[in-house]
């Protein structure tokens, strides 16, 4: 058995972020000038000790996010996985906060009650996310295992980010909540890897919380 690292970080900051819109699957927008120096201010706080493999989403501002954090780890290996996209809001993606809220929080109270497969119209549901989350994570571990990377990154976004973190350290999506984020944020769990072991099944695996909600490298770059 052989500690394996994993950083949890959210993307910087884009025109939707910053125009107070819900930014599922659905929107697809590159950073915006702040969340460029939010990246930077990232890939800069994780510039000393070796990253072995640098994960994204297949979304351009997790991509965007994860060439700030490989700019200082020329070695690293690099792969992007659509199944660490955003959730889907369905029609409420795009929509300013305002007037999406009474639909969007109907739904999220809906998940804290356990009903985990209620959505927004032509969206996802927190099951739907855990699934898609948790077959790329098997995947992933497999991947480090094989190659025996000992930490890696990925940069993905804030709800799916909640979703993973209930998943895999509390193994309950009613927990979700509790995982506080702003853009460029990141997380760290260590989880106990066995080189041995024919697969890896995430469910089966104890991830331990190592650093939570990390932004103090964001002081000179307001995070919203």
């Amino acid at each position: 058995m052989a500690p394996l690292e994993i950083i949890l970080a959210r993307h910087g900051q884009t025109a939707a972020n910053a125009e107070g819109r819900l930014q599922g699957s659905g929107l697809n927008p590159p950073l915006n000038e702040r969340g460029e120096r939010q990246a930077a201010a990232l890939g800069a706080a994780l510039k000393d000790g070796r990253l072995d493999w640098i994960v994204a989403s297949a979304m351009e501002r997790a991509i965007q996010t994860a060439d700030a954090v490989a700019k200082h780890h020329a070695e690293a290996a690099r792969h992007s996985d659509a199944r660490l996209n955003e959730i889907s809001w369905g029609e409420l993606d795009g929509v300013k906060f305002g007037e999406a809220r009474p639909r969007l929080s109907a739904v999220v109270q809906r998940w804290t009650t356990g009903d985990f497969d209620a959505r927004v119209a032509g969206g996802e549901s927190a099951n739907d996310g855990k699934a898609r989350v948790l077959a790329a994570f098997a995947d992933i571990l497999r991947t480090a295992r094989e190659r025996q990377y000992r930490r890696i990154i990925l940069c993905i976004h804030g709800r799916i980010m909640r979703v993973m973190m209930a998943a895999l350290v509390d193994k309950d999506l009613g927990k979700m909540d509790k995982y506080t984020h702003t853009n460029c944020c990141y997380n760290v769990i260590r989880a106990e890897v066995d080189d041995s072991a024919p697969g890896t099944d995430p469910d089966e695996v104890d991830f331990v919380p190592v650093r939570l909600d990390v932004r103090d490298h964001l002081a000179a770059v307001r995070a919203d």
